[in-house]
């Protein structure tokens, strides 16, 4: 795939943050430094993004759609209360899988945070 600035820029709107975003965060973080592009061209490029690897998609209790720029396995922690999303490393979850070879593991983990609690 050849360069592309927008994809660039979307790419590094995502790098800036440790929130986990929805597309209308990272089309008006982008909009900062490109006035002109299009809600279109920033969910075609997220979607190339998640593509090639170096985005991840992070879904939600059928919520809208979150990009997170880290791809290393992790975790997620998300409030019930304000729908904050952050990472955890440190989850450990052991499951046998014996008689199953795991392509790759997901896990979601729902509770409040330290502000909602």
């Amino acid at each position: 795939m050849r360069y592309s600035r927008q994809r660039e820029s979307v790419y590094e709107a995502l790098c800036s943050t440790r929130i986990h975003p929805d597309a209308n965060w990272v089309y008006n973080e982008v909009r900062k430094v490109m006035p002109c592009i299009s809600r279109g061209t920033v969910y075609r490029n997220l979607s190339e993004l998640c593509a090639l690897g170096k985005v991840k998609r992070v879904s939600v209790n059928g919520d809208r759609e979150h990009y997170d720029a880290d791809v290393h396995p992790h975790s997620h922690l998300v409030c019930t209360c304000c729908g904050a999303i952050s990472d955890a490393d440190n989850a450990e979850v052991h499951i046998n899988t014996q008689d199953f070879e795991v392509d790759s593991v997901e896990i979601v983990i729902y509770g409040k945070c330290k502000n909602c609690r």
